[in-house]
């Protein structure tokens, strides 16, 4: 990797011209072998101050080359003149188990999100008032609290934490090899464009988790994380529609990144030893949250990012969905079937086609196809049906659309160098590449969108979809931000503009969002994109429902049977036995013709849908229940298991079973039975119960194998968890009801 971002200029069609130095999707293509890494050195001065430490450190400075020994070429690194004075780093408290480390060239740099509201913004946590003491050492300055221990070595300025035990967590990587494989802290200069790099010592047998929705494992060890926000188009690759700077160590430490600008993450791939980021900035701040237990981290990140308010009741319920629903007769159609087909289903989603024109985004019902909105959505909830609405953040400049007219007049738009509303260069190719951004960091572009929203919601509709969101341009120029730092946090005020609205009409806590970053859970709930009609896909979409999950996103849903292609009968079946236990379920797909209603497929098919989907309904009690305690602790209702087993090595790389809130452990079917008729399963220790053939299990720890055939998704019972049950089986509309029985799973 020789720049800030590994993505190739052919990712990107206006950058087929670019020379290969430059990095795409950045403002400047940092090349960090071509920088001046200016390095903290000896600690020239300190001073205690009522946060924590203010530290100055002389520089030193060191240069990357190309290099041979023999026949091998390599980076190493040479001896070179700094370009700045001095290093400013500074230690702040924000509780007895969490210190910040600022770190810039400037006593005080700017801040690049300064003109976004709190609602766009990442951290929104305020500090506890921390009691703490400082101690001077012959080679340490000391930083103690009732959870930690803070050291920073006066030679070297190097900062370590430790448990009050003494046991180390947390330790600033310091690179004196010759090989430019790590890049420790240091203040990159080039030419003038800057970038702030950090380096931690990464044990040979930790294990990091998180960075956001990632599909292709849960674990960051070892792989390349593209840290740029975009159109994954599909769940088995390493794209993304949400990276998230946190991450969790099995060291018992979590690390929050407060920034948007362009990022990478390297965790041992160029150097084992080593865990570096770096942003393309001129400051480096960063969060540290002891632990040792990931639920702690987990809940400590969300004290400074926020937490998740409970969305609704019916929203647990199940979303019927396709891209698109054309009519009010073909919604009512569905809803009939729906209802015959004895499917318990709460919501009815129009997707891309209830305006005049497919994909024309004027926020309008189409007078032909959906004539008298209020009274058909009214009508609707007669039946215990709310709707759904999608849109998206871009507008398509559309003769006779009325939403971009008023836009352009009001200067509610992203824009290009000459003040015009910004569109990709004619070099793109691709759909909708003419269409315009709505620039949300505009506070009078959030009121007119969420009028609009507002005005769409008292009309009846239950929810928005924010589809879209990850791939503003940076090359535009937006109303209170730069691009470079506006991409990855854009999704935050977009999903907030939506969100908010909804609350201020329907006064309920939900949206429907794609795109995200840290703080997105905030405003729940998100689900996992387009994903491919294959078996790959089904077991991607778990790995992102959990990484995410360990990312601080407490409620994920996904498009049951995949968005793209058409599901066999079997695929759909082993989807809805996940997404029916998954914290909220719709059935989607791209296409008028590519059905995933159960009764488009066999009659097994719908049968078998037909028993998770009445199975969910029934145990809604304990499926609220759990949501709302994940509202108090950040933890998510799909939860990988070392989430709740973090002693348990065996548990470290599972990401094909999880845990559905504190007591039912789901193993979904993600192959065909053509390759494999036994499921194995992991059972960590305790006793755990067989739900279907109430089997009780001692575990130790220990690998099952259990029998599956097309009905079958193995779920187990935790020991001592009481199951309650309510008769729901039609619609949340009027609440769960009574309870009609509880099951106790002795321990």
């Amino acid at each position: 990797m020789h720049h800030l971002s590994d993505v190739g200029p052919h990712a990107y069609p206006q950058f087929q011209n670019c020379s290969e130095a430059a990095a795409p999707g950045m403002n400047s293509g940092f090349d960090r072998h071509a920088a001046v890494n200016n390095r903290p050195g000896q600690i020239e001065s300190w001073q205690k101050i009522a946060d924590g430490l203010l530290l100055c450190a002389a520089v030193t400075a060191k240069k990357s080359r190309l290099a041979y020994t023999h026949e091998t070429c390599m980076y190493q690194f040479t001896p070179t003149e700094p370009t700045v004075d001095r290093l400013w780093l500074h230690i702040e408290l924000w509780s007895p188990a969490i210190f910040r480390v600022k770190a810039s060239d400037e006593k005080h740099p700017a801040d690049p999100f300064a003109g976004l509201p709190e609602e766009g913004r990442m951290l929104i946590g305020k500090p506890q008032d921390v009691a703490f003491d400082v101690m001077e050492e012959d080679a340490f300055i000391r930083i103690r609290t009732a959870e930690m221990v803070i050291s920073v070595e006066k030679e070297t300025s190097r900062i370590t934490a430790a448990f009050p035990d003494g046991c180390e967590f947390f330790a600033q990587c310091k690179n004196e090899f010759v090989t430019a494989d790590i890049f420790d802290m240091a203040i990159s200069d080039c030419g003038g464009e800057k970038a702030v790099f950090e380096a931690l010592e990464l044990d040979h047998d930790e294990v990091i988790y998180g960075l956001g929705e990632r599909f292709d494992s849960i674990v960051r060890n070892g792989r390349t994380v593209d840290f740029d926000n975009k159109d994954a188009v599909g769940t088995t690759s390493r794209r993304t529609y949400m990276n998230i700077p946190f991450y969790l160590s099995t060291k018992g430490y979590g690390l929050f990144l407060n920034s948007g600008a362009p990022t990478q993450w390297d965790v041992a791939t160029s150097e084992m030893s080593a865990l570096y980021f770096c942003v393309e900035d001129n400051r480096m701040d960063y969060f540290v949250m002891a632990g040792p237990a990931p639920k702690d981290i987990l809940h400590r990140y969300c004290t400074l990012t926020g937490f998740a308010k409970l969305p609704p009741l019916w929203s647990f319920g199940l979303w019927m969905s396709r891209n698109s629903y054309t009519s009010w007769d073909v919604v009512d159609d569905i809803a009939a079937k729906v209802r015959e087909n004895d499917i318990p289903c709460d919501v009815l989603h129009l997707d891309t086609a209830w305006f005049r024109k497919d994909w024309d985004c004027d926020l309008k019902f189409s007078p032909d196809r959906f004539p008298d909105p209020e009274e058909h959505m009214a009508r609707l909830r007669e039946d215990g049906f709310r709707v759904s609405l999608w849109q998206y953040n871009f507008i398509p400049p559309n003769e006779g659309n009325t939403h971009y007219e008023e836009a352009v007049a009001n200067g509610y738009l992203a824009k290009n160098e000459q003040g015009d509303p910004y569109q990709l260069p004619d070099c793109c190719q691709g759909s909708w590449t003419q269409d315009v951004i709505v620039d949300f960091s505009n506070p009078q572009a959030r009121k007119w969108y969420g009028d609009k929203i507002e005005q769409l919601i008292r009309m009846g509709a239950g929810a928005i979809k924010t589809d879209f969101g990850e791939g503003i341009p940076r090359q535009a120029h937006y109303h209170s931000i730069d691009g470079k730092h506006f991409h990855n946090v854009y999704s935050l005020l977009y999903n907030a503009v939506v969100f908010q609205a909804t609350q201020r009409a329907s006064g309920e806590n939900i949206v429907w969002a794609r795109s995200g970053t840290a703080g997105s859970q905030r405003w729940p709930l998100h689900w996992g994109g387009d994903s491919q009609c294959t078996f790959e896909a089904l077991a991607g979409t778990l790995r992102g429902a959990l990484s995410a999950g360990m990312s601080g996103i407490p409620f994920f849903s996904h498009d049951i049977g995949g968005f793209i292609g058409l599901p066999t009968d079997e695929l759909y079946v082993r989807w809805a036995q996940m997404g029916l236990f998954s914290s909220h379920s719709r059935c989607h797909g791209v296409g008028d013709h590519t059905h995933r209603e159960p009764w488009t497929f066999s009659q097994e098919a719908c049968d078998i849908f037909r028993f998770y989907d009445k199975l969910r309904y029934s145990l809604m009690p304990y499926i609220y229940a759990e949501a709302e305690k994940c509202t108090r602790t950040g933890l998510p209702m799909m939860r990988a298991l070392v989430l709740e087993y973090p002693q348990d090595l065996n548990v470290r790389y599972i990401d094909d079973e999880y845990l559905f809130g504190d007591s039912l452990l789901i193993a979904p079917v993600l192959k065909p039975l053509s390759k494999a008729r036994m499921r194995r399963v992991y059972l960590p220790a305790g006793v755990w119960h067989d739900y279907f053939t109430h089997e009780r299990i001692e575990s130790g720890g220990m690998w099952i194998e259990r029998a599956v055939d097309l009905q079958t998704m193995p779920i187990y019972v935790r020991g001592g968890a009481t199951l309650r049950y309510c008769a729901c089986d039609r619609t949340l509309q009027h609440g769960m009801g009574k309870i009609v029985r509880e099951e106790y799973w002795e321990k």
